[in-house]
């Protein structure tokens, strides 16, 4: 699945794989960085907003200087996120077709040494077609979602333990508050995995079950003499299979996502719970202004959703595991070449494609668009 994208095809093929590898991560970084500055703007804009009734009981000097210092605030704010409204949704665009050329390569790569005459793993149309791209959409999840989750938790992880020094109900490491969030994330996970494992399993009985429905269906269009039972009996243990297969994955969603829905809102709130009540502390050097509450709970929120984004996504986790499952049997069922081999080449917007016979005679050769 992956030295087919960036160990084989055309060197122009590879380059594109490659370079656009680091592309996603140089981007990825950015968003971290992004993130990291708004943290720090979001502390001073509630700090100046704390201030602003001395600003505005001040004399006309003193009111400039506020409207001066809003002023750049919101300049430096809209700066911050320019990238969003430019950058962002070009490199959307780019790993789009990036993952496109990824599955263009596993579907060339599986066409080639396809063995038709063998029917050890059922459903290879299903595998070299709609697997691929469930895959391709998986990839770009974790292209996007797990890379920038695991740069936000690098950028955030010492701002939250530096935060932990300033916000201190009692005395307590430093730390306190990264080690806390750490332990519910990892609490949290463990009790997602345990819910949601079952669902893996479940999800790949469900692909054997479309594909047999999809086969069925094929067959009664294709060939509808080959279909010798009135059509109700035809349908009627495939239809079954379905419906069993769906309610049970139905059943295992809803105790999943009630699980997660109040896990995460719980944890929503806990940084307000923690840190709010500081704001009026009685022991002047244990209070904290509104700027440090705000960039405390964003600080809190990029760390666990960091540490947490197995568990907010794992129905697209369970989706990804269960093709990568598939995917892995069909290639090691289709390890050997077959008799009449395909190579086909294909570079980040050409596809070339040379079939030959089984003397290796070349039977035709074009060239099209691959997208």
């Amino acid at each position: 699945m992956f030295k087919e994208f960036f160990c084989q095809g055309g060197w122009k093929s590879r380059i594109f794989a490659w370079v656009g590898l680091f592309l996603i991560v140089g981007h990825a970084f950015m968003r971290a960085y992004i993130k990291y500055r708004l943290n720090e703007w979001y502390g001073r804009f509630y700090d100046l907003g704390g201030s602003a009734a001395e600003f505005g009981s001040g004399d006309v000097t003193d009111r400039d200087e506020g409207r001066r210092r809003v002023g750049a605030l919101l300049l430096e704010f809209g700066i911050l996120c320019l990238p969003s409204v430019v950058i962002h949704p070009f490199f959307a665009l780019f790993t789009n077709v990036w993952t496109l050329n990824w599955r263009m390569r596993l579907m060339i790569s599986y066409i080639e040494r396809w063995r038709v005459d063998d029917k050890k793993v059922e459903n290879g149309n299903q595998r070299v077609h709609e697997d691929t791209q469930r895959f391709s959409r998986g990839v770009k999840t974790c292209c996007v979602v797990l890379l920038d989750a695991v740069l936000t938790l690098v950028t955030f992880a010492p701002r939250l333990a530096e935060l932990g020094a300033q916000v201190q109900p009692v005395d307590i490491i430093d730390a306190w508050l990264l080690l806390l969030c750490v332990l519910i994330a990892t609490g949290g996970l463990a009790v997602s995995v345990f819910l949601g494992w079952p669902l893996v399993k479940l999800e790949v009985a469900n692909q054997r079950v479309e594909a047999e429905l999809r086969r069925k269906l094929v067959l009664l269009e294709e060939e509808p003499s080959a279909v010798t039972q009135p059509l109700v009996a035809h349908f009627k243990k495939v239809l079954r299979d379905v419906r069993i297969n769906y309610n049970r994955l139905y059943r295992n969603f809803a105790v999943f996502s009630l699980w997660l829905g109040g896990y995460e809102q719980s944890v929503t709130i806990l940084p307000y719970l923690l840190a709010a009540p500081l704001l009026f502390s009685e022991n002047p050097e244990r209070r904290i202004t509104l700027g440090t509450v705000t960039m405390l709970s964003n600080a809190f929120s990029n760390v666990f959703s960091s540490l947490n984004v197995l568990s907010d996504r794992w129905i697209e986790v369970t989706d990804f595991l269960s093709v990568r499952r598939r995917l892995s049997e069909w290639e090691a069922h289709i390890t050997d070449p077959p008799v009449h081999s395909a190579r086909i080449l294909i570079e980040p917007s050409i596809v070339e494609c040379t079939v030959t016979d089984g003397c290796g005679n070349e039977a035709s050769n074009y060239e099209t668009g691959s997208r």
